[in-house]
């Protein structure tokens, strides 16, 4: 998948909806990555610039999500936040590996409600993926097929 390249690649390996009482409650991810110098991951001490919580490297994970309407895609707004819209971004703990070689490969799981925000029930929808290494470089961004919602 990355072939030893400094910039990190990813791939969607399992999008699985999750159902309670016959409704979508969460959605099972695999996310797989590869890294060839294997700086994938923050320490919780990784605060100051551009780590720091008001800056977009924070969150090393960017997780968006968007909502199907008359065939259109188009962002999920976040309520009472005008221009800003609903994510799942994540901050991946530091996968740096110790010894001398340094490339990395694994997957990352995440469990998500299928509600992205109490009140909202989208009945289709699809998420993007995204990391960052430490150096900031930017993997591919990964889309998962339209999933459609019962709930």
């Amino acid at each position: 998948m990355n072939n030893g390249s400094i910039i990190p690649a990813i791939s969607i390996q399992k999008v699985e909806q999750l159902k309670l009482n016959g409704k979508d409650s969460a959605i099972n991810f695999v996310v797989a990555y590869a890294d060839g110098d294997g700086d994938i991951g923050l320490n919780t001490d990784d605060t100051l610039p551009p780590y720091n919580e008001a800056s977009p490297y924070y969150n090393n994970l960017i997780i968006e999500l968007f909502q199907i309407v008359d065939g259109k895609a188009t962002k999920i707004a976040k309520p009472g936040f005008p221009g800003d819209s609903l994510n799942y971004n994540e901050r991946i703990i530091n996968l740096t590996p110790t010894g001398k070689s340094k490339s990395i490969s694994g997957e990352i799981r995440l469990l998500l409600k299928a509600s992205p925000y109490l009140g909202i029930f989208p009945d289709s929808m699809y998420y993007t993926f995204q990391l960052y290494d430490r150096a900031l470089h930017k993997s591919n961004k990964v889309q998962t097929p339209i999933l459609r919602f019962e709930f």
